[in-house]
């Protein structure tokens, strides 16, 4: 999948002021307004310096990172999938979670010990894929490519069987069909990230190719461009993303994160 390419543009107006020859005895006026603010800046600035700590000390209470002051976001540590994971997406996002639950994991333990996986979907020749459903295993390898994904029942196992394995005593809970509003009410505002399904940088969702499952023969169109990513914040405008193809914290406009969550069927989980 190619990645859309986005530009963004910052733009500014300088302010003029207008210069003249003005009378010598409106000099006196300007040395006294400049006296002024001179003063103002130094009165300003201390307010500014104490305003600043103050806000430093709550940001490290917090944990938090330097975004809008209207903004909250949990501190999730980031993991990248582009070097190593091109389609895991999901599996990092995991780990992400589970890290941050306070698992001592790798994504590769995770993929390679205890993520389902199933073969690649494989074309018919009449424009129709055969291969199991994605809820039970990721389709193909997350290392590869090609590979295609895997929706949330499968993440979920795969979680669940790293939790026991460790003895961790924590539990993964199906967040599917919940509001985007109530992921932040009940879960992040509480310290719990989400793990979520959306698109690939909120793009419009699009009918893929059409899959069969091997096994029932039920029938479903794969929705593109597929992709997974940890829920950590919202403001007013925005809601917050650890995103592996993009970076930490990352902010996208709700009505796009709204349309591509329930076109993915409103897919989320959490490690409790």
């Amino acid at each position: 999948m190619e990645r859309a390419q986005r530009t963004r543009q910052a733009g500014g107006a300088g302010r003029r002021r207008k210069r003249g020859n003005q009378p010598l005895r409106l000099a006196a006026y300007g040395l006294a307004a400049a006296a002024l603010f001179t003063v103002g800046m130094l009165v300003g600035g201390m307010l500014s310096q104490t305003g600043s700590a103050e806000s430093g000390e709550e940001r490290e209470a917090d944990g938090m990172e330097y975004l809008p002051k209207s903004a909250a976001a949990l501190d999730v540590e980031f993991i990248d999938q582009r070097e190593k994971y091109p389609t895991g997406c999901e599996s990092v996002t995991a780990v992400m979670a589970l890290r941050y639950a306070g698992l001592d994991i790798t994504v590769e333990e995770f993929i390679d010990s205890y993520l389902p996986q199933a073969p690649e979907p494989v074309p018919d020749g009449a424009g129709v894929y055969h291969s199991s459903h994605p809820r039970e295993a990721f389709l193909g390898s997350p290392y590869s490519e090609d590979g295609w994904g895997c929706y949330a029942p499968a993440i979920r196992k795969a979680a669940e069987r790293a939790l026991a394995v460790r003895k961790s005593g924590r539990k993964v809970e199906d967040l599917t069909g919940k509001p985007l509003e109530d992921l932040c009410r009940d879960y992040i505002d509480k310290g719990v990230p989400v793990i979520l399904w959306a698109t690939m940088w909120m793009e419009q969702p699009r009918y893929g190719p059409s899959i069969v499952e091997d096994s029932t023969g039920e029938r479903f169109d794969w929705i593109t461009p597929e992709h997974c990513l940890l829920l950590v914040g919202e403001d007013g405008e925005s809601y917050y993303f650890n995103d592996p193809l993009e970076g930490k914290a990352v902010p996208y406009p709700k009505a796009q994160v709204e349309a591509a969550y329930e076109a993915l069927g409103t897919q989320a989980l959490a490690i409790l």
